[in-house]
């Protein structure tokens, strides 16, 4: 995200670009770490500047006819996006999840119609994860419909900016996204990107009486994963059980301090131990309120 944090223009509404371009950068950064796990290849989707006006014409940022999948937010924020493709790229995407070989054939079968609602269901999945961390708090964005749009005439979204995104596979551009961000979301956006901004800062760069305790251990926890049972179920576990997490293979996992996630990363390992490569990191504010 610390490539999109720098002086933007102002855009009519009523937060700097930079708000809602770290926000979609978040939400394309765990999309892309769910597509990644589920075709085994390097992933990426960055953001394109600028963010878009809900007024601007769509069709000149995506070729019609469009795919377009909707997200609510189901724990944590209120609000829901659309993320945008034109069909072409979504048949593109399909064909890659299923493993067929390329052609330039555009026409949609269920086959691909099917790959792309798991697709994009395990994508939002893990964008939820990503923005748990970009907002310090559980949320929870989950996939409700895939539709088509044949035409854009007097479609306009209810959100408050627009952002395109681009997705490229080993390298190779395969898709072009648009991302709605609702109006909902972009106050709590704004406080968690300027965490950091709120606190009272010293010349050494940490807070006034910090210093004083910077030699105690605090625990660092790396989790994989957490889920619930049954009481009667944990009762019956014995060697050999397996447990199912709430989290996807490959998806990052959490690095915890005081039970509170301040990083993402990935798994490695050092000669004979376990050690985790960090992804994504939470504002120097917030690792700092994690200490309380």
């Amino acid at each position: 995200m610390k490539n999109v944090r720098q002086n933007f223009p102002t855009p009519t509404n009523s937060h700097p670009e930079e708000v809602p371009a770290a926000y979609a950068q978040a939400l394309f950064s765990g999309c892309a770490a769910a597509l990644s796990t589920l075709l085994n290849r390097s992933v990426a989707i960055e953001i394109q500047l600028p963010i878009h006006a809900p007024t601007e014409p769509l069709a000149t940022l995506v070729n019609l006819p469009w795919v377009v999948s909707d997200a609510r937010f189901a724990r944590g924020l209120s609000g829901a996006h659309e993320i945008l493709m034109s069909t072409e790229d979504a048949v593109g995407l399909a064909r890659l999840v299923l493993g067929e070989e390329s052609s330039d054939a555009t026409q949609m079968t269920s086959d691909h119609h099917d790959a792309l609602r798991e697709m994009l269901n395990q994508m939002f999945g893990s964008a939820s994860s990503q923005l748990k961390v970009f907002f310090n708090k559980p949320v929870t964005l989950s996939f409700a419909e895939l539709r088509l749009v044949e035409s854009a005439e007097n479609w306009t979204p209810h959100a408050a900016a627009v952002a395109m995104g681009h997705l490229t596979v080993d390298g190779v551009p395969h898709a072009r996204l648009a991302v709605t961000i609702p109006s909902t979301i972009l106050d709590e956006a704004a406080i968690a990107l300027r965490g950091d901004e709120k606190e009272e800062i010293d010349g050494s760069g940490l807070p006034p009486g910090l210093e004083m305790i910077l030699d105690i251990e605090m625990p660092v926890t790396v989790e994989l994963g957490r889920t619930r049972m049954p009481i009667k179920e944990i009762l019956a576990l014995g060697p050999g059980s397996i447990i199912e997490l709430d989290k996807l293979a490959g998806e990052p996992v959490d690095l915890l301090v005081n039970e509170r996630a301040i990083a993402k990363g990935e798994v490695v390992v050092i000669d004979e131990n376990f050690g985790l490569r960090l992804t994504q990191i939470s504002h120097a504010a917030e690792r700092i309120r994690s200490l309380s």
